[in-house]
């Protein structure tokens, strides 16, 4: 029964309720000694106790993506990156092989855990595939590719718990409003370290897993456009200020990016803003914000206007109602797809290097 089950929640309910109910049965009905009643009936109580806080936090796990299964939980995944030869087993490749399995997972995604060749980590990568991807008249056509990023605390599967991601992508598809894409919703955090998406010495190479390692990994598995004009990265929270900071460091990768209620942009090293300042790359960027979310205010978007100069193109979106929470970032979405789909390459035929992509 995994982590995030629904069976798992509902059989924590039932055994809260069934202990809150043994309580009310049994404490009156407990014999013997006093000192055997008081600890029978302490221990009663602290059976409730127990089964309720399990209820607790399961329901806040569900709902935020602490943890995604019972490996994540006990630390036993998206740990370590390239070991060298390991024992008893095959030796690392000399060069790096990039082709991975990807299985079904859940609502259309796929999954695989992937090694990072340069930023020697793993983490978990998610995908879905627009429905045009497997049909005939397709089989020649490329994909444009929009990396989705989590918020801190979160994992890439929150999206699958806190909004249904591949659903709103393919109504904006189905309305004429974006071209088909691929998503990808790598880890943040393959080293469970918040580096704000950075390289950062002695901790984690976060840049690096997400603009090599990932962008090499889905290249080689699924038909994608050539960066950076068939590329994109996206996110909400901390997701959304690392889109900022990897969409303005690296327009080499990526043509746009969507910041979805950023983390203040002022903060940390080569932060959103101060790359807005300094370096002025040829990219597109939105900001959108709610202007009841006082953990990204509209300022933030402001901020990285005024600093912006050209050729950077900076837009902006507002809701006018909505804290920071799931509800107003699936609110935000639809606009957001729309507005990064208009502004990378459509699906077409491009001829590349022969590749094992499916």
């Amino acid at each position: 029964m995994g982590l995030t089950s629904r069976w798992l929640a509902a059989l924590l309910v039932a055994a809260a309720v069934a202990a809150v109910a043994g309580a009310l049965l049994l404490w009156p009905r407990v014999r013997g000694p006093r000192p055997v009643r008081f600890a029978a009936r302490v221990g009663m109580i602290v059976l409730c106790q127990i089964t309720a806080i399990f209820v607790v936090m399961v329901v806040v796990n569900n709902e935020y993506g602490f943890y995604a299964s019972w490996d994540d939980l006990l630390g036993n995944a998206n740990s370590g990156g390239r070991t060298g030869v390991a024992t008893g087993g095959p030796p690392t490749p000399a060069v790096p092989d990039y082709h991975v399995k990807f299985a079904s997972y859940s609502q259309g995604f796929e999954r695989a855990t992937v090694h990072g060749w340069d930023s020697d980590t793993k983490g978990d990568v998610i995908v879905w595939l627009p429905p045009q991807y497997a049909k005939p008249e397709f089989a020649h056509t490329r994909f444009p590719v929009i990396e989705v990023l989590h918020g801190i605390p979160g994992t890439p599967h929150s999206f699958l718990r806190g909004m249904r991601l591949g659903r709103i992508m393919q109504d904006q598809i189905s309305a004429g409003r974006a071209e088909p894409a691929i998503l990808v919703l790598p880890t943040i955090t393959p080293d469970r370290v918040n580096t704000g998406c950075a390289d950062v010495d002695g901790k984690s190479k976060v840049e690096t897993w997400l603009t090599d390692d990932v962008v090499e990994t889905i290249s080689h598995n699924f038909r994608t456009l050539p960066a950076p004009r068939g590329w994109a990265v996206m996110g909400i929270s901390t997701g959304g200020y690392c889109a900022a900071r990897l969409a303005l460091e690296h327009p080499e990768t990526f043509a746009a990016g969507a910041a979805l209620a950023p983390d203040d942009p002022s903060k940390g090293a080569r932060s959103p803003l101060w790359l807005a300042r300094n370096t002025h790359p040829d990219v597109r960027l939105l900001v959108e914000s709610s202007l009841q979310d006082p953990e990204s205010p509209p300022k933030f978007a402001d901020w990285i206007t005024g600093a912006a100069r050209a050729p950077t193109e900076v837009s902006t979106l507002e809701l006018s109602n909505g804290g920071h929470n799931w509800n107003t970032w699936g609110r935000m979405f639809p606009d957001a797809f729309t507005w990064v789909s208009a502004r990378l390459e459509a699906p077409r035929a491009v001829p590349l290097a022969p590749s094992a992509a499916p």
